[in-house]
């Protein structure tokens, strides 16, 4: 059966597990956070999770009294291939609308470049089919379910189309990958807009409920700043060892070496070396 965590009365996170390969014979088990969120004109799905991990979502689904067919919209919150590999399933058996920010776009339609601008090991496996995008969103847009309303909030740096989404009736806030974990992996594409988007994030009032996709537990009360202001220092605090470990190792230092170097200063040990890793830590001298 599904986990559904923390179930409110219009938003449901619900927890998709999935493998994720990280070379020949090795691979993690991750988990990622999803969101159905229920109208009266229907139910909307935020995030489809990896490829092959949907039945978790359908069962949430039944739990709630509803189908696949009763999906009118899919909202994924950025381009990444543990967000949108269940697209292709929804289209097969739902039909619905598919939205994301007008800076996702390429990326969810067009699978071989986002695996070439962001090579990541056999990830055919977390998304295995395109589909088209039917509706572009942009900042500060409202998506109306019908008595449940899902606020657009632009918040780059993870990826550039990044979005968070806040439900006023529920004062519930879905960051998505916004949240920077900290002691996790560094894993943004721009630290400056990561930074910014986390900032406009601790200044929108009305939250009471807090959701990261990889994390379990919902944040509320004080905890919300808190892990917004840590998530602010980790960051920079990735840009210091960044700087630290050029200057040590030379201007002419492989990215493979610097990133080594952050990763074991964070204390991330065995150092986990990997495109993703690299982006983040590089990203850093731009």
């Amino acid at each position: 059966m599904p986990r559904i965590v923390e179930p409110g009365r219009r938003v449901f996170p619900v927890r998709l597990p999935f493998a994720l390969p990280i070379r020949e014979g090795v691979e993690a088990q991750r988990f990622v956070i999803t969101y159905i969120v229920v109208g009266e004109r229907g139910a909307c799905v935020v995030d489809t999770g990896a490829a092959g991990s949907q039945e978790h979502l359908v069962r949430a689904l039944q739990e709630l009294g509803l189908t696949p067919a009763d999906v009118r919209l899919v909202v994924n919150t950025h381009e990444h291939g543990d967000h949108i590999g269940g697209n292709a399933f929804f289209e097969e058996w739902a039909h619905p609308e598919f939205a994301c920010h007008e800076a996702a776009v390429r990326w969810i339609e067009d699978l071989e470049a986002q695996q070439r601008e962001r090579p990541i090991y056999q990830f055919e496996r977390l998304v295995n089919r395109s589909v088209r995008i039917t509706r572009v969103l942009h900042d500060g847009d409202e998506i109306d379910l019908g008595g449940t309303t899902l606020r657009v909030i632009f918040t780059p740096g993870h990826s550039p189309g990044s979005i968070s989404l806040f439900c006023p009736e529920e004062g519930v806030l879905i960051t998505a990958d916004a949240l920077q974990p900290v002691g996790g992996l560094p894993l943004y594409m721009d630290p400056r807009k990561a930074v910014e988007s986390l900032r406009r994030l601790a200044g929108l009032p009305g939250v009471r409920v807090l959701y990261n996709s990889h994390r379990e537990e919902p944040l509320t009360g004080p905890d919300i700043p808190r892990a917004l202001e840590e998530s602010i220092h980790y960051i920079e605090r990735v840009g210091e060892l960044a700087e630290e470990a050029r200057r040590r190792l030379g201007e002419g230092a492989a990215p493979e070496e610097i990133t080594r170097e952050v990763l074991l200063a964070l204390g991330l040990n065995p150092p986990p070396v990997m495109p993703l890793t690299i982006i983040s830590v590089t990203s850093h001298f731009r």
